[in-house]
């Protein structure tokens, strides 16, 4: 791995961008731009597009945008923007992503900004993640000095666990570093888990620390050699490390993490068998349709309707038995729930088996903070925690999130937290 594969999708060529930019029927009430929860202005930087000008455009998308060559690349479309398109009523839907991203891809980034003198407060951002650096961007551009806390690598969850094939490490690094050298006065490698020092010493704090415990599978044989939590393994091979994984995989899960690892597991050799075991149909998978049919493109198969039982083994995994499922009526999420269907037991034979069934805070810190059952950081409508002047945003509030729906927290975060300052000065 370590960045050299290509990308899975190409750049569109002028030309293509062109055609796909007159498409645009500039929508007076923008939908698109209403869906997209950074609230990027479709119609605007496509016109530029249109009109030739697309350091116009590139402004337009760092304005509402800091992450805009992340989501270029890796932007679910079809849930957000792409999704209420007006033009396909008439045909297909404008392709706004990849026009986002012929924009980024054919304008060089400035690392040039005329920002104002910080006066107005200092503010901590535990997490650099994108919520907690689109709101160090965003607080630094109303004048505020942030300094940022992060017991991690930069950059969160796209840094460390998304495939090279869809997000190149050469993008990560120079949009991550132009982030952190622009709008955070200082980045602290610690970790920090008593938020009433920080509250003490700055105006206000933010908490935008993720997800960073993995949910474990409670069945027997998790324990043999050849069972990995998914996230773990995402890091080590996003950081350019060999998987150890064998030649037949199982990967168990239906989210975006569970398609991801099982991509990337093809990715680093194209002659293993992976395999994503899920519980319920294709139709509830809970992963975005691109993904998916990236991975499948990539020679990913799938087991659908297999309830895990245990992993078998006698030192090494050899196996997991299933049990095969029936859909019933749905459950809470709004999918159908799966039964097992008696004396339907079946083994898969496998050298590997990869967890990947979801994600968890970390509870052991941050004592005082409200929390929801879940053990989620509760937060009122103006994003601030049950501790005066701590706010939190992202996945450690909503649980696990797109880029962008964390950016737009950020950005809303930054907006609170200015209102409060200012309200206490």
């Amino acid at each position: 791995m370590g960045g050299t594969m290509e990308e899975f999708e190409k750049t569109l060529s002028r030309q293509q961008a062109a055609i796909e930019a007159e498409r645009c029927l500039y929508c007076y009430d923008a939908p698109c731009q209403a869906k997209c929860p950074a609230h990027v202005p479709v119609p605007e930087f496509i016109q530029s597009i249109r009109s030739g000008n697309l350091h116009g455009a590139r402004t337009l998308l760092q304005t509402s945008h800091p992450f805009i060559e992340t989501c270029g690349r890796i932007c679910p479309e079809e849930a957000f923007c792409q999704s209420v398109c007006t033009r396909s009523k008439i045909d297909a839907p404008l392709r706004i992503r990849e026009l986002h991203r012929f924009v980024t891809d054919s304008t060089d980034p400035s690392d040039r900004m005329e920002l104002p003198e910080t006066t107005l407060g200092r503010v901590a951002i535990i997490g650099a993640g994108p919520a907690g650096l689109a709101c160090a961007r965003e607080l630094r551009v109303r004048g505020f000095s942030c300094d940022v806390f992060e017991a991690r690598q930069v950059g969160g969850v796209p840094s460390q666990e998304v495939s090279t094939h869809r997000y190149p490490r050469e993008v990560d690094e120079r949009e991550v570093h132009f982030l952190t050298s622009t709008f955070a006065a200082h980045v602290c490698t610690e970790r920090v888990a008593d938020l009433k020092p920080l509250a003490a010493d700055y105006d206000a704090v933010f908490v935008a620390t993720g997800l960073p415990f993995e949910s474990d599978m409670n069945v027997e044989g998790t324990q043999l050699v050849g069972v990995h939590q998914a996230r773990e393994l995402l890091r080590k091979m996003k950081s350019g490390a060999i998987s150890g994984a064998g030649n037949r995989v199982g990967v168990i899960g239906g989210g975006n993490v569970a398609i991801e690892v099982a991509s990337m597991l093809r990715e680093e050799d194209p002659t293993r068998d992976v395999t994503v075991v899920y519980r319920r149909s294709i139709k509830e998978l809970k992963a975005f349709k691109k993904e998916i049919e990236e991975a499948t493109a990539l020679g990913v198969t799938y087991q659908f309707l297999a309830i895990p039982d245990k992993v078998v083994g006698s030192h090494r995994v050899e196996g997991l038995q299933v049990t095969q499922a029936h859909l019933c009526e749905e459950d809470e999420s709004g999918r159908c729930r799966s039964e097992p269907l008696p004396g339907s037991s079946f083994t898969i034979p496998l050298d590997t088996v990869v967890v990947a069934i979801g994600q968890r805070i970390d509870q052991g810190v941050f004592p005082g903070l409200a929390r929801s059952d879940s053990g989620l950081i509760s937060v009122g409508e103006n994003m601030q925690t049950s501790m005066p002047g701590v706010y939190a945003g992202g996945d450690a509030v909503h649980g696990a999130q797109t880029v962008v729906e964390a950016v737009r927290d950020g950005k809303k975060a930054a907006e609170q937290i200015a209102a409060f300052v200012a309200g206490g000065k």
